[in-house]
């Protein structure tokens, strides 16, 4: 699959505008979010005391990255935006990660030959495209120091450079105020966001199904946060006894199972692993105090050689463990980045990718949830699963109504999914309901991301918005171990025939059901299928189990343009007709003395 495109931003070109400042021999003011007020805060006046400083005015020696880029890079200023440097902090300990974000790195560093002229660029992604975000390197400072995210060192920028191109994506540096981690993450990466909710694993067999996903989406290069939910206004950011805070995004560093010391073969009645989460917050200083805290005596159990290879160290820097028990019982919420292995070159377990866009729009394309009778006014994707019991990734991305590319911002959709059974040899769009076979959450969100079991069979998948009427552009990813298909349906019916007077279609449905009556064949049962003909096409059932009555429970509908045609149904074992039907006009006709005693079919006839 090709990468992803990059699109300008606002439609500025990073080098096209860097070569024209440094032909004038000037720094670059970017008058598309000025160094002023309403770009810090949209909805108040900003404080008089804010100053825009480049960074050549704050230090003598700026820096765009010292050494590399580390998660200590990212201190959390005035702003309530830790969603985003929590997430920022994952991506810097990942250099495939935040080299997307960061493109030309080298280039955008102070230095002679780079030819400073006060303009960066960084990359966000969204619904499936790479946005290049110019700015200038003017930031809001108070008393010669930057107020919002900044390095540990105080002469290194790409931090502040970074939140800013983000905020100018949003609009506003306050439009950052209290998002989701798993957004931000998903904006940095291209990945598919996925929110757990501590509430729906409870009981130690689901919280051990936790841990595994946690610990498989972990050794997949996946990024997480967690955080605690404040319930009121005035809980938001409050710190609890044991050193967590409310309402505060926390990046997951790693996941792992800890060996302890005198555990083993002949210790088979003491616990062998402790199962462990590793934390980060990105404000620093403020960690957890529990069991495992720094310096506490539960690493006395661990052997010196494990905690070496676990990188342990006691710095108040922000980074703690805790039991996977204690982490459960605290926080509350946990945003997933899947960054999921697509490559054929690998060992690891992959999956096939899909990926398709579309959008909801008036008046056949915006018809909300299964609650209305516009439902089938939706875009429907042909859904074929070729295996049984096949676990599916659903990713939904809707285009981000907060951004400063809406001219009216404000909360995004509530949207969701539904899958449905359709006809076996289904072409055209569905225009009557049919068998829910899944509905996935509806989340006012900008993403949503499910895991859903299909047998193997057809599907219909409608992406919509809950209520109907609702616009806007989306993108529907999914992913599987062992392959789909899948396409949109575009067309509502075949064309007419070209003849004199009104054309008519006649469109025939038929539900076979079982075969009864076959145990003259095969006491012990047989693995029947049925062939349907009409007007030359042939489609077939799927083979039933071994069973005296085969059952198919599977529905198809023709298209006649020639509605007094017969339509034939062979029955067959071991590719041999052992029953023949016929159907003209919605009749059924047993054509031959057949040794079963009763096909069930149950058919419908409809002049178009």
């Amino acid at each position: 699959m090709s990468s992803p495109k990059t699109e300008h931003f606002k439609g500025q070109s990073y080098r096209k505008i860097k070569s024209q400042c440094i032909k004038k021999k000037g720094l670059f003011v970017d008058t598309s979010f000025p160094a002023c007020g309403p770009s810090v805060f949209h909805s108040r006046p900003a404080p008089a005391d804010i100053i825009w400083k480049r960074p050549k005015d704050i230090v003598p020696d700026p820096k765009f990255f010292i050494d590399k880029a580390s998660a200590d890079d990212f201190a959390q200023g005035t702003l309530g935006n830790c969603w985003f440097v929590a997430a920022c902090a994952c991506i810097a300990e990942d250099s495939s990660l935040w080299k997307k974000v960061v493109p030309d790195y080298h280039e955008q560093e102070w230095c002679k030959e780079n030819k400073y002229a006060g303009i960066f660029h960084f990359r966000f992604w969204r619904c499936g495209k790479w946005l290049d975000v110019v700015i200038d390197d003017q930031l809001p400072t108070r008393g010669g120091k930057l107020i919002f995210l900044h390095s540990k060192s105080r002469n290194e920028f790409w931090s502040a450079l970074l939140e800013k191109a983000y905020a100018k994506l949003f609009g506003s540096y306050e439009a950052l105020t209290a998002g989701k981690s798993r957004d931000a993450m998903v904006d940095l990466t291209g990945g598919a966001g996925e929110t757990l909710d501590m509430i729906d694993y409870r009981g130690e067999e689901k919280k051990m199904r936790l841990f595994d996903i946690l610990h498989k989406a972990k050794e997949n290069n996946s990024l997480m946060c967690a955080s605690i939910q404040a319930k009121s206004a005035a809980e938001m950011e409050t710190k609890l006894n044991i050193g967590l805070v409310r309402g505060h995004a926390y990046s997951v560093t790693a996941v792992k199972k800890i060996h302890l010391k005198g555990t083993g073969l002949f210790h088979l009645f003491n616990r062998e692993k402790m199962l462990m989460i590793r934390c980060r917050n990105p404000w620093g200083g403020i960690e957890w105090k529990g069991p495992w805290s720094d310096g506490s005596h539960e690493w006395t159990k661990v052997s010196e050689r494990e905690k070496k290879e676990l990188g342990l160290t006691f710095d108040e820097n922000g980074e703690f463990w805790m039991s996977f028990d204690d982490f459960c019982r605290y926080f509350t919420t946990i945003d997933v980045c899947h960054i999921v292995n697509t490559s054929v070159f690998t060992v690891k377990k992959s999956y096939y990718k899909y990926v398709l866009t579309g959008e909801w729009r008036r008046p056949h394309l915006a018809g909300g949830c299964g609650n209305h009778n516009s439902f089938l006014k939706n875009p429907q994707y042909l859904l074929d699963v070729l295996v049984d019991d096949e676990e599916i990734m659903i990713s939904i991305e809707q285009a981000d109504r907060r951004s400063a590319s809406f001219d009216k911002r404000g909360d995004n959709y509530c949207v969701g999914y539904a899958i449905v059974s359709v006809n076996i040899n289904r072409k055209y769009r569905m225009h009557e309901r049919s068998e829910r076979v899944h509905a996935g959450p509806y989340v006012v969100s900008r993403s949503i991301f499910d895991r859903v079991h299909l047998k193997q069979g057809r599907y219909c998948l409608l992406v919509t918005t809950f209520d109907p009427g609702y616009e806007s552009s989306y993108m529907l990813r999914l992913y599987s171990q062992s392959g789909l298909k899948i396409k949109e349906l575009t067309k509502d019916q075949p064309k007419p025939p070209g003849c004199l007077g009104k054309p008519k279609i006649a469109a025939t449905s038929i539900t076979i059901h079982y075969c009864d009556g076959l145990k003259d064949i095969d006491k012990d049962g047989i693995e029947a299928y049925c062939t349907v003909k009409c007007e030359g096409q042939d489609v077939r059932t799927s083979t039933s189990k071994k069973s005296i009555k085969p059952q198919w429970k599977e529905r198809m509908t023709f298209y006649q343009r020639t509605p007094d045609e017969d339509i034939t149904i062979d029955v067959r074992y071991r590719n041999m007709i052992i029953l023949q039907f016929m159907i003209f006009n919605s009749n059924i006709q047993d054509t031959m003395n057949c040794r079963t005693e009763f096909l069930a079919i149950s058919s419908q006839f409809l002049i178009l």
